[in-house]
């Protein structure tokens, strides 16, 4: 079996038992234990925080990734050098933050926005997120994808939920559970740095500096330039509709719009998990001229990708009146944007592997260009939708900019490199998830919600499963 199926097999049933965790955490307790105004606060925190993270560490994992082959045949410790930068980037924030924090926050929150009190814990959380960022890309480099997927979408969450038991019961307050959830997002840099240590990458021979490599410090910073743009604008998209809807309006409504954009990210989890392997090995293979190989890759991982997130959002769409009546009535005005976000999330992982495929190659300066673009769409678009239509008009906007801004990438690809993720046998692949939904419509509803979402859930996981055995369609013939 390649190391891209098994370390995407492994990095997605981590994404999957986070996803479990994070769904006892997120949407049972947190909605019932906490305002919509207290979720908000939650969601603006992590928004900025890796909004900051992702622009003060300098571009320097994209280059890392980029560049990893070279620092090997030159005999440059790279681990040296991911300190160096971090350093760098960490001094930059903070002094930065520090002088002209406060007055920028002043233009971007709205006036009256719970968010102000808990401004403070904004750097700790951006100094532990922007040192997990470079730390990962380093161990992404040496093929360790997994340790990162655990700490961060297991063992932070097992803490956070933690903190939320003590809250519902034992009465620990908001403050203290702020602050603890802050000491969560720091925890995924403290469990790589142990685990690079246990592997022994803590090695200190060999030149951490550039100076006598002036071609390659010279394409690191040509690369890093780029990725600073195109990585800000990445978590910009991410987090661009929360900001739109706490400065239009309020802290509680953008509570509600994060609850129901953790129920949509269910349908990325396939994706994150052979995204976080797939860089480095594409990386590999461009720089081998391998391409047949990245080709096949390519196509093969589309249309598990769009299998896997179509039979999820399917399974969340069927149980969407279950959700519905679970959640406390201030959220179901909220219902429509699981359609949108999830829509939304589909797309993105059924074109496949693209941005790593022109991130890794010549061409990476297109990536940049384009988030740009949907920086601009998107931005415009929220300005138009939330007033007419609300929270659904920043569902909305978000969804037709993601799809604009991949079927982009996917034409670029198609036509520089002769390669193109979708084949007739694609559209057989994407209708068995619309057969399930039929199904499942048709089935009558029980009043229980739990045997319900059970029933539901069994029947359309069953028999999603025994689709993959339809060997025309899922060969099971893809390795790296």
């Amino acid at each position: 079996m390649g190391i891209l199926v098994r370390q995407g097999s492994k990095n997605t049933l981590y994404l999957f038992i986070g996803v479990g965790l994070g769904f006892v955490s997120s949407a049972l307790l947190q909605p019932r234990f906490l305002t919509a105004e207290q979720n908000g606060i939650i969601k603006l925190l992590v928004a900025y925080s890796a909004i900051l993270a992702q622009l003060f560490t300098l571009g320097f994992p994209a280059a890392l990734l980029k560049f990893k082959s070279e620092f090997k045949d030159r005999q440059i410790n790279d681990l040296k050098t991911t300190l160096v930068y971090t350093g760098l980037g960490l001094s930059a924030f903070l002094l930065l933050y520090f002088l002209l924090g406060k007055t920028a926050f002043s233009y971007i929150l709205n006036a009256q926005s719970a968010f102000w009190q808990y401004l403070p814990l904004l750097p700790l959380a951006t100094a532990a997120t922007l040192i997990f960022f470079n730390l990962d890309a380093f161990a992404r480099t040496e093929l360790y994808s997994t340790p990162g997927t655990l700490s961060k979408e297991v063992g932070q969450r097992i803490f956070i939920l933690l903190a939320l038991l003590s809250l519902a019961g034992f009465g620990l307050s908001f403050d203290a559970f702020i602050a603890g959830y802050t000491l969560a997002l720091a925890l995924p840099m403290l469990a790589l740095i142990l685990f690079l240590h246990q592997k022994g990458k803590w090695v200190w021979t060999g030149s951490g500096g550039l100076k006598s490599h002036p071609d390659l410090r010279k394409n690191i910073h040509s690369v890093s330039a780029y990725a600073i743009i195109s990585g800000l604008s990445a978590s910009f998209i991410i987090s661009l509709d929360a900001i739109f809807i706490e400065r239009m309006l309020g802290t509680a409504s953008t509570g509600i719009y994060a609850v129901f954009g953790y129920f949509a990210t269910l349908v990325l989890i396939p994706y994150r998990g052979v995204d976080r392997i797939a860089s480095p090995l594409i990386s590999s293979a461009l720089a081998t001229q391998q391409m047949d190989k990245i080709k096949t890759v390519y196509r093969s991982s589309s249309k598990y990708l769009l299998y896997g997130g179509a039979v999820l959002l399917v399974l969340l769409l069927s149980n969407r009146h279950n959700i519905a009546a679970f959640l406390p009535t201030e959220y179901r005005i909220g219902l429509p944007i699981l359609f949108w976000l999830g829509l939304s999330n589909l797309i993105d992982a059924a074109t496949g592997i693209n941005t790593a495929i022109i991130a890794n190659s010549n061409y990476y300066r297109f990536n940049m260009v384009l988030l740009v673009g949907l920086i601009l769409l998107a931005s415009a678009l929220n300005i138009w939708f939330i007033p007419i239509w609300g929270l659904q008009g920043a569902a909305a906007a978000t969804c037709i900019s993601v799809a604009i801004y991949n079927l982009s990438k996917l034409t670029f690809i198609g036509l520089k490199f002769n390669m193109w993720p979708w084949k007739a046998e694609t559209l057989l692949v994407a209708a068995i998830p619309g057969v399930l939904f039929v199904l499942s419509e048709c089935l009558p509803a029980w009043s229980n919600l739990y045997i319900d979402t059970t029933i539901r859930s069994t029947m359309l996981l069953g028999l999603a499963g025994m689709a993959l055995f339809i060997r025309p369609l899922f060969p099971g013939d893809w390795k790296l």
